[in-house]
């Protein structure tokens, strides 16, 4: 029926384009046709080379490293520092700076910048964050893993922190900052649900010899104070318990009172206890409230 009906389009008719494709699709064809004559004629060889790219292919599955990203080696490592839950800002922060010390003498990093406190990406006050800049790998010896080994073993020698380090990457999807390479969020309904799993889960993973570094961002057992508050006694003194939340908050919210402004920088003016003079739970003897009748008490 094709050959009835469909009329054959001479060369003539095309285009000068045209017949320079259809000639080199015809060479392209031919060539084809003549490689193919010669793997038939060679039936042992060919079935040789199929059988070598399929077990070279399984040597390749098997020894490359596999994950969803290869590990990026770009200089740039980001560390999380873990205390006791009980630690304190100064002591933190003299942890902090005997890990950097034992960092910076590593060989192969340049240089370090690291900080103390709660805020966006630190939950806790007992953790810290670090970014440690690599010297160029023309300038080193060691890979980005290796370096992180060396740094991990160099900081396990100061007693009461744990510093988990992971190499920054360019292209991530995480939405949150964790201290390893892979992270599981566990949710409940209640609170109670989550203190009860969370250490049994976790207990669990670092069983497994295949983890390593298993942490969890978990944390019930920080210090606490309850105060008791005579309320009767304030009552008579015309103390009223918001009285008491103010008092409480300016020795040891750091309120935070007024800002100094200059012409490079500004300068929040923060409201706290000195706790040089009576650390502890006994710098709450000398705080003083002022009732309605401007009388001062403790």
């Amino acid at each position: 029926m094709c050959a009835r009906m469909l009329s054959h389009e001479s060369l003539r008719k095309q285009n000068r384009f045209s017949r320079a494709s259809e000639r080199f699709f015809e060479r392209v064809i031919a060539a084809y046709g003549r490689m193919l004559s010669r793997v038939l004629n060679h039936p042992w060889l060919t079935l040789s080379v199929a059988l070598g790219t399929l077990v070279l292919s399984i040597m390749l599955w098997v020894f490359i490293p596999k994950g969803f990203f290869p590990i990026q080696d770009n200089g740039i490592i980001q560390g999380t520092l873990q205390a006791p839950q009980s630690a304190s800002f100064a002591n933190m922060a003299q942890r902090q700076e005997q890990v950097s010390a034992a960092i910076l003498k590593d060989p192969a990093v340049e240089s370090l910048t690291s900080y103390v406190g709660v805020d966006g990406t630190n939950p806790a006050l007992n953790s810290a964050r670090l970014q440690i800049n690599l010297k160029p790998l023309d300038e080193r010896d060691d890979r980005v893993q290796t370096v992180i080994s060396r740094l991990q073993k160099s900081v396990d020698g100061i007693p009461g922190v744990e510093l988990y380090l992971q190499p920054t990457q360019d292209l991530t999807i995480d939405t949150t900052v964790s201290r390893t390479q892979y992270q599981f969020t566990l949710q409940a309904n209640s609170l109670d649900a989550l203190s009860n799993w969370v250490p049994q889960l976790l207990t669990r993973l670092q069983a497994l010899p295949q983890l390593s570094d298993v942490s969890s961002d978990w944390q019930d057992k920080g210090l606490a104070a309850y105060i008791k508050v005579d309320r009767d006694s304030a009552s008579r003194l015309g103390i009223s318990m918001a009285d008491v939340d103010n008092a409480l908050y300016n020795a040891f919210g750091q309120r935070l009172i007024s800002t100094i402004y200059t012409q490079a920088n500004q300068y929040r003016v923060v409201l706290e206890h000195d706790t040089r003079a009576t650390p502890g739970l006994a710098a709450l003897d000398n705080i003083r409230l002022t009732s309605g009748g401007a009388a001062s008490c403790r």
